[in-house]
This record gives structure tokens, sequence and C-alpha cells, in this order.
């Protein structure tokens, strides 16, 4: 594994990510600190937070307490980090909930949560952030977490997959958006099996209607291999060591498990198949 990397596109520059208290944003928090990073963690799991930054090297660092699915709170968040360290540098749009089930069969309340946390909390960070990411004329760069499931489809997973794929649309628009800014740039993160907790049900802030999740068996199976996956998964670490490599590369793809890409190119190969 490729060791931390040099520190000048790094070094005091700020770093906001959210879903920070545990998984993936924690592998990122505890990468960007070894770099000597402001680092800015941010969560609804307070005391996860806590816990994330009780194991990050010294650094400046600030623990904030947020629904980034809440525009409002996200705006004050926002302000918080400009009085602390100004313009943040890289915006890790990370927090994100899973829920499996068939496309007709999740309910509104449950379709509205999950929109919220994986695509609209991205949406606000953009709103919020990249405009002065311009203005500052720094080198700067947003990662937006996707997953595997933002570029191949399988059955039983529908809302999940539904977000994941508009994060890939979103964050390839936005790369095209930014082409001529030679100091912007744009990544999607499209991980595999990660030792995360987002199987569970029981983590703060989940806030689904449990009662209302399709109960068909190839949802439960389908969330039981994901359940069963994670925990033999890439650690956080190991994966944050590849983002930061990817950021410092310029690169649009964070592509980190090649195991799924021939899924992906057999996804491909039907559209391609189908041409006129």
């Amino acid at each position: 594994m490729v060791g931390i990397l040099q520190v000048d596109i790094f070094k005091n520059k700020t770093a906001l990510i959210t879903g920070a208290a545990s998984g993936i944003g924690r592998g990122l928090a505890l990468h960007a600190a070894k770099l000597q990073m402001n680092v800015v963690l941010m969560d609804l799991n307070e005391d996860a937070l806590y816990e994330t930054h009780g194991l990050m090297h010294d650094c400046p660092s600030m623990v904030i307490k947020c629904d980034v699915s809440n525009l409002e709170e996200f705006t004050q968040a926002k302000e918080k980090i400009k009085g602390e360290f100004g313009i943040v540098h890289y915006l890790f749009n990370n927090a994100g909930i899973f829920l499996e089930g068939r496309a007709w069969k999740a309910d509104q309340k449950n379709w509205k949560r999950i929109i919220d946390v994986n695509l609209m909390s991205i949406i606000y960070g953009l709103n919020l952030f990249v405009d002065e990411m311009i203005a500052s004329q720094e080198r700067c760069h947003i990662i937006n977490t996707s997953s595997m499931a933002g570029i191949i489809v399988g059955p039983a997973l529908a809302p999940y997959t539904t977000t994941k794929h508009a994060v890939v649309g979103l964050t390839r628009t936005l790369y095209e958006d930014l082409a001529d800014n030679d100091n912007v740039g744009a990544s999607v993160l499209c991980p595999g099996l990660v030792q995360t907790n987002i199987i569970e049900r029981d983590h703060l802030g989940l806030d689904l209607d449990e009662s209302s999740i399709d109960q068909h068996e190839s949802a439960k199976n389908n969330a039981q291999w994901l359940a069963d996956g994670v925990k033999e998964g890439m650690t956080p670490e190991d994966l944050a060591t590849i983002v930061f490599q990817k950021i410092e590369e310029d690169k649009f793809w964070i592509l980190t498990h090649p195991e799924f890409i021939e899924v992906y190119e057999s996804y491909s190969n039907e559209i391609s198949a189908n041409k006129n």
C-alpha cells in the first residue's frame, strides 16, 4: 500500500469530511490528520465524532454535530468553519445511508430520507462551498462518495442504487463544469466492500420507517450479502490512502475495488450490443 503522500498540496489546508463518525469518513479524517491538514469532522453522531477525533494525529480540528441533509443546519455549520479556518479546500461529501428493496416497494418516507442524505446533502455542499473554492484561486477539490452501486446494478437495491447513480451523474457534471478551472478539481469515489457500519439499522440519524422496508427474500439476501462482505472488506485507512493519492493525481474516478470493473464492463457491453 502506498505510504503517506507528500504534504505540499494538503498541509495546512482545510478538509471538511461529512459522515466522519465512522467507516470511510473516519479513515479519511485519520489520513488528513497525518497530512497535517485542518480537519473538520461532521456527523449527527457527536459521541462517535469525538471517538474519531481521539484517534487522530494532533492537528487543527473542529467537531461539528450536523445533519447535512438539512440545509439550514449545514449553512450554520459552514459559518462556524469559516470563522475558524476560512475556506474549505477539500470537501469530502461522504455522508450516506443504505436501504435495500425492490423499486416499487420502498415507501415515500424512506425514499425521501435516502435521497435527502445520499444526494441532497451533496448538492447542499456544492451550493455552500464551490463558489468560494473558485474565488479563492487556491488548489481545491471536491470528493463525492458514491459506490460501485453507482455504476453497476443488481436486484432489490433500488433506493441505494438510484441515489448512488445520481451521485456519479452529478459529480461528472461538476467535473465538466470545472473543466476550464485549473485550481478546483472533482472526483467521485466508488468503493466496493469496505469495513463500515452502513448496513446497521441502529446508528444515529438513519430515521427510516423499519415497518415499510421491503421484506422480500431478494432484498433480505442482498442486505445479508453486504453485511457479510463488509466484515472482510478493505479497511477505511487503506481506502483513504488510495483516495488521497488519486486527489493528488487529479483523477476523476476513484475506483478502489478493481474486481468489480468486470461487472461494469459487462454492463457497458450490454449497451454497446444494442446500438443501432
